[in-house]
């Protein structure tokens, strides 16, 4: 008496196929980190520019308050910035 399979062979890619199939898989990889990468980069930007927007605002503050202050103090008036001499405005 013999006993009958019903299982077909194995089948397996070429070397070819396989070597290509990995190289995909390689190439995946790659284009997952370098993504994950350029993310990492974006979220370090938003983080320098939110910075850069907060230290805006501290310094036309502090802007602000120095040409209130001049203007107090010398009435309105332009300051020379490389010298510091005071013109009145008429």
């Amino acid at each position: 008496m013999s006993i009958i399979t019903n299982q077909e062979e194995k089948k397996f890619l070429t070397e070819e196929e396989l070597k290509t199939l990995k190289e995909i898989q390689t190439q995946t990889q790659s284009l997952i980190i370098e993504l994950g990468e350029i993310e990492i980069t974006k979220l370090q930007l938003e983080d320098r520019k939110e910075k850069a927007k907060d230290f805006l605002k501290d310094l036309l503050y502090k802007e602000k308050e120095l040409t209130n202050s001049v203007f107090e103090k010398y009435g309105e008036s332009s300051i020379h910035p490389e010298t510091g001499e005071i013109i009145k405005q008429n």
